[in-house]
């Protein structure tokens, strides 16, 4: 049987009607929100905190059909921590239909451990997730050991679900989310999936788009805290003795680490604000390392003449002062 790209392989499956409840959403169209659920600070996870990805939808009865990556669309999914994701000795697979909640009493770490999926939890959801792996690099292996995953082959990898009446996690429901992914690291997380999603459940009218991982504002002191808006905007919050309390706006990174070529995003609010901007790298001894003029919403910058590291992205406009904005890329050669 001849290799072809499983993220390229259109999913046309019969999908029969499922009623829910009509819920406008905060936008018209998919997007991955990362959400904090538990800052570890005893024991064995000491120090690393568990996420959850969501793909949050505009409509409750979207399906969501397939997570994937290859060369046309890369798939990143990395921390800046070593080991990238706490993988527990019980799991036996990266994704969460093999987890059994059974053993969590005798072993409670494992409810933490790091797994990817399509609706589903653990193996008591009715929903089934397949994996669909490139033998020349199986995602799945590398997740599972720990590593960052990148990527880029031309057969790529994927895991989906069949749109059938028993795949009922896969469906945004009243809440208008789909579980994607559980992470458990003790670094920040940055990357982008290649997502497919059968508008209303509807298999004629499908959503396909590489989708970067975003962060919410999750401070409920915050003035404009929404858990399920995501962006990286920010937190804004009151005026204090008459001026407003400056928050750091977080620069999205995507691959980190990188060795070549990583992209910059800003939010697309702020794009004309930057004109004439510069982005910098500054390395862990305060030197700057690396500058770049930024130019858009994206930016694809090169990286391949920094040394291997860690280092603070932050940005100084046209008269050298510097701009709340900060970043964090990891460079390995």
């Amino acid at each position: 049987m001849p290799l072809f790209s499983v993220s390229r392989a259109l999913f046309t499956f019969c999908f029969g009607a499922m009623t829910f409840f009509s819920i406008h959403a905060q936008s018209d169209t998919p997007w991955l929100g990362l959400v904090a659920e538990t800052e570890h600070t005893e024991g064995e996870l000491a120090g690393m905190t568990t996420y959850r990805l969501y793909l949050y939808t505009p409509n409750a009865n979207d399906f969501v059909v397939s997570c994937s990556g290859d060369d046309e669309n890369p798939m990143y999914l990395t921390s800046t921590s070593e080991p990238a994701w706490f993988q527990h000795e019980l799991a036996t697979t990266a994704l969460a239909t093999d987890v059994n909640p059974a053993f969590f009493a005798s072993f409670p770490e494992f409810a933490f451990d790091s797994w990817l999926t399509i609706g589903a939890e653990d193996n008591t959801a009715a929903v089934d997730v397949i994996e669909l792996a490139d033998p020349e690099y199986d995602a799945f292996e590398v997740f599972e050991a720990g590593q960052n995953v990148v990527v880029e082959t031309n057969v790529g990898n994927a895991w989906f679900v069949l749109p059938v009446p028993t795949s009922v996690e896969a469906v945004a429901g009243e809440d208008l989310r789909v579980l994607i992914a559980q992470l458990t690291t003790a670094g920040d997380i940055s990357g982008q999936i290649q997502v497919q999603v059968f508008n209303n459940g509807n298999n004629q009218d499908e959503f396909r788009e590489v989708l970067p991982i975003l962060n919410a504002c999750n401070d409920p002191e915050a003035l404009n805290y929404e858990p399920l808006s995501y962006s990286d905007d920010g937190c804004q919050y009151a005026e204090v003795d008459g001026l407003a309390e400056v928050k750091i706006i977080n620069i999205g990174v995507f691959p980190s680490p990188a060795s070549s070529q990583t992209t910059v995003t800003f939010p697309v609010e702020w794009v004309n604000r930057l004109s004439g901007a510069e982005l910098r790298a500054i390395s862990i001894d305060g030197r700057v390392a690396g500058t770049w003029a930024i130019q858009s919403e994206l930016n694809r910058i090169d990286v391949s003449g920094l040394a291997s590291g860690q280092y603070v992205l932050t940005v100084a406009d046209l008269n050298n002062a510097s701009l709340p904005f900060q970043g964090h890329l990891v460079v390995t050669h």
